[in-house]
């Protein structure tokens, strides 16, 4: 594990990297939404979205200083063509993700009018195509787009 990890660019780990900490915290605030949301009677759960963002943030700094750390070489240096490319098609195949959630929510919405579970489901898509970007991009590189 440690030399293929070793053989990656500063790109492919932090897309790694930050792909599973958007899964983790995906699954950390909407496993803790379930019970939290239904007993407040649907109403938004304002402080658990607070604590998601700044463990969100956090976390994003961490991973991306122990990066700058482990490859200070490697660090600041611009995108190739290889990277950049693979950059945008990940780009790309998470637009689709995030439309195509958009749409399904907008008309899960019409016919129940639940408001708080349009919120959750928008905020869902765009988590998932955040994890998209980064694991998108990453697995690209990987297989040498």
């Amino acid at each position: 594990m440690a030399m293929v990890w070793n053989g990656m660019s500063v790109r492919e780990k932090s897309g790694w990297a930050m792909g599973a900490l958007m899964i983790a915290m995906a699954a950390w605030y909407f496993g803790r939404l379930g019970a939290a949301a239904w007993q407040a009677g649907g109403a938004l759960p304002v402080g658990m979205l607070i604590a998601y963002l700044f463990l969100t943030i956090a976390g994003s700094i961490v991973v991306q200083v122990v990066l700058a750390i482990a490859n200070r070489g490697e660090q600041g240096a611009p995108a190739d063509e290889r990277e950049a490319a693979a950059s945008m098609q990940a780009v790309a195949w998470a637009g689709h993700v995030l439309t195509m959630v958009i749409v399904l929510a907008l008309l899960w919405f019409v016919g129940h009018r639940d408001g708080p579970l349009l919120f959750h489901s928008l905020f869902a898509g765009l988590l998932a195509s955040q994890a998209v970007v980064h694991l998108g991009t990453a697995w690209l590189l990987r297989r040498g787009f």
